[in-house]
């Protein structure tokens, strides 16, 4: 009897060393198999997701939207795709939002109120237009800072290209104190070594603003000309800026009586709406006793 109950031992551990190295092994292949089938999925997800990103910035119907954003400087590294589902998701988000307030005040109140329309809709037309609000302010405010950094780039070009130093070097020199602007100026140094004229027109489309093109014409104009002729390029040049930047501070001045009339008027409207507000509470009661 006991030397079967030994044999019966042995035959276990041995049939368990033969079958355990097997059963790992498909579990081993099993594990591969899964990472690799999560690596393609998630690859295939990311280049649809960029092949959605790219399809949206290259349409013509987005050209102005594309525009602004870059303007803006693409903030929280927005794209096109990314604004048009913001605009479309907000809006979503706050009705529902208003729609959930309204049942939770129904809840707490121990009555069903009337469905909320006119706070819906003004919900539904912030969410829409708050997108848009939020990256004209951010292009209004980087494209001022652009400008300004443009004028004291322009001046400091003047001041390197008196020292009788080529082109290129007066435009690392002035560049160096440049904030907003040196990811482009960088950009301009480095295809400047394979054709400065492409170099230009490439800086001037990745700044995409008006008050550069003065800059990129004087430098087409002057990347290869004589030195007293480009001292006398970029001094016309940035006379032109300064006429372009008075223009501009004119405008401002002649604009800001409109915005403190809208700054009054805000404060007023609150006032307003706050003193139509029981008038509204009390429509809202009488609209429910009576249905």
């Amino acid at each position: 009897m006991f030397i079967y109950w030994v044999i019966a031992i042995v035959f276990t551990i041995g049939a368990g060393m033969m079958i355990l190295p097997f059963a790992l092994s498909i579990k081993l292949k099993r594990r591969l198999r899964v990472p690799s089938t999560r690596t393609r999925r998630k690859q295939y997800l990311q280049d649809y997701y960029a092949s959605l990103v790219s399809k949206a910035n290259t349409r013509k119907v987005n050209y102005k939207v594309a525009r602004m954003l870059k303007t803006a400087g693409h903030p929280y590294g927005m794209q096109v795709f990314h604004y048009h589902l913001l605009r479309l998701g907000l809006p979503v988000a706050l009705g529902f939002l208003c729609i959930f307030l309204t049942k939770l005040r129904g809840i707490l109140n121990g009555y069903s109120p009337p469905f909320p329309f006119l706070p819906f809709v003004v919900f539904v037309l912030i969410g829409y237009y708050l997108p848009r609000f939020i990256i004209h302010f951010f292009a209004r405010n980087r494209r001022e800072v652009l400008a300004e950094e443009i004028v004291k780039f322009s001046h400091r070009l003047i001041v390197c290209i008196t020292d009788k130093i080529p082109l290129y070097y007066a435009i690392k020199r002035a560049g160096r104190t440049c904030k907003e602007l040196k990811p482009y100026v960088d950009d301009l140094l480095i295809d400047w070594m394979d054709n400065p004229r492409m170099a230009i027109n490439h800086f001037g489309e990745q700044i995409g603003i008006n008050e550069v093109l003065p800059l990129t014409n004087t430098l087409l104009a002057s990347w290869n000309a004589p030195q007293e002729k480009i001292i006398n390029l970029f001094d016309q040049q940035v006379r032109n800026i300064d006429i372009m930047r008075d223009f501009q501070i004119k405008k401002k001045i002649e604009a800001s009586p409109l915005r403190v009339t809208f700054v009054i008027l805000i404060p007023f409207g609150v006032a307003s709406a706050l003193a139509l507000l029981p008038w509204y509470i009390s429509f809202q009661e009488v609209i429910k006793q009576v249905f």
